[in-house]
């Protein structure tokens, strides 16, 4: 049988801000990181969902390895908020940066920083 598309609504404990509680307009908070806001609570819903189908899609993204000229071990992980780089060393690791979401995948990403060499991944 083929898949079908539907509409469904699935019930989610959603905090809500109203504008009077936070100064930028309506936010609705279904987690510490999932998040939409707006200037109405229709846009904020509108943006919540936009912000939950992100973080469905970001799952399945692998994340991508690199060495730095330094020998430290970058990884690039793909998150419903953009790009996030970490840097591991003997020491530990250390989010060095979060990138906006584009186009790129995490791999484009560290393939484009001139000083890491892109580690590929194992097949």
């Amino acid at each position: 049988m083929p898949a079908t598309t539907e509409t469904i609504t699935i019930p989610f404990t959603v905090a809500v801000q109203r504008p009077e509680q936070f100064r930028k307009g309506w936010r609705l908070t279904l987690s510490h990181f999932i998040f939409g806001r707006g200037s109405t609570l229709k846009a904020a819903k509108a943006e919540l969902a936009r912000q939950i189908a992100v973080a469905t899609e970001t799952v399945n993204v692998a994340p991508a390895f690199a060495r730095d000229d330094d020998g430290s071990l970058i990884v690039a992980i793909d998150r419903p908020w953009g790009v996030e780089e970490y840097r591991i060393t003997d020491d530990g690791f250390k989010n060095v940066g979060t990138y906006d979401r584009d186009s790129r995948t995490p791999a484009e990403w560290l393939a484009a920083t001139h000083h890491y060499t892109p580690v590929p991944p194992r097949r």
